[in-house]
């Protein structure tokens, strides 16, 4: 049975959207409640996840769209959507790292900071907790599926893993505040617990941000795929099915967000050459990487 990729994708996202949605209401809400920053962050980047999502299913929609301007579709949105998806997670979680380490440093200034008020937080951590890894593992169990073919999934999973991990964070300094006492050396974990733990915690996953980047950057650039496994299954592939009448010179593989384009460059082996040939061929590779590289453009470039 052929599965539909963008139906997937889409079905996934969809229900993406209202999960994030339900944790940005519950982080503000929690918010109100312990008074902590690093929950009105929780919630404001669930909220920021929810927007993006909705952008994300617009583009799937439209990518399969060839025009004058762009004839082999408008893939390039899905690079950039992973790029601009980096660039937000950094960003916020950048943005957390310096609006607690100023919490810290103004606590140590001698700033009136208020204690930490723990309230419902190990109902809103457990649900946080189901909400955050379930969507992380449901988006990663629909992209294998898939194959992992959707770029789109793959970053959500990992926005989803941040978020997952930032709420064990922030919940367990709160939660450790209830059993540290006034008069203990540690007091000051009563009102900066949470601070200390979401720096660690950002120093500690500021990889992840940065590798997305890196991923869509290469796409958006053009450079070569990635994929060594999937490259090794294209050599293997070439020289299967490569005809007498050429030899190869090289190959360049490139993916787009779900597309892939692979170049190869040859040599004609005598004063003439067999353009069915080489049709036929090309035909073969694409019948055959098809499933593993989804929409493929497959171009033999002839050299002298």
């Amino acid at each position: 049975m052929v599965i539909n990729t963008d139906n997937v994708e889409v079905s996934a996202l969809k229900i993406g959207v209202l999960v994030n949605l339900l944790m940005a209401i519950a982080g503000w809400v929690a918010y109100s409640v312990t008074g902590s920053e690093a929950l009105l962050l929780d919630g404001n980047f669930s909220f920021i996840s929810s927007l993006t999502t909705v952008g994300a299913i617009l583009i799937i929609k439209s990518k399969h769209k060839r025009t004058v301007v762009f004839p082999y579709g408008r893939y390039f949105y899905e690079s950039f959507f992973t790029l601009s998806k980096g660039v937000l997670i950094l960003g916020l979680t950048v943005a957390a790292l310096f609006q607690n380490i100023i919490k810290i440093l103004d606590f140590i200034e001698g700033k009136s900071l208020e204690k930490l008020k723990t309230g419902p937080i190990l109902i809103y951590m457990g649900l946080m907790l189901i909400l955050c890894f379930g969507t992380a593992f449901f988006y990663r169990f629909k992209n294998k599926k898939i194959k992992n073919q959707s770029t789109i999934l793959s970053v959500e999973t990992k926005a989803s893993m941040i978020d997952g991990y930032m709420t064990i964070a922030i919940g367990i300094a709160l939660v450790l505040t209830t059993i540290v006492p006034e008069s203990s050396e540690f007091s000051f974990l009563l009102y900066i617990g949470d601070a200390i733990i979401v720096i660690l915690m950002c120093f500690f996953l500021m990889r992840i941000p940065f590798g997305v980047i890196k991923e869509g950057f290469i796409e958006l650039g053009g450079g070569s795929l990635q994929d060594d496994k999937l490259l090794k299954l294209v050599d293997n592939t070439i020289q299967t099915y490569i005809p007498d009448s050429i030899k190869i010179i090289k190959f360049h593989a490139s993916k787009t967000g779900s597309s892939h384009l692979l170049l190869i460059y040859a040599k004609p082996q005598g004063p003439e050459v067999n353009v069915e040939l080489i049709e036929s061929f090309r035909l073969n590779l694409f019948e055959n990487l098809e499933k593993e590289m989804p929409n493929p453009e497959i171009e033999i470039v002839l050299r002298p």
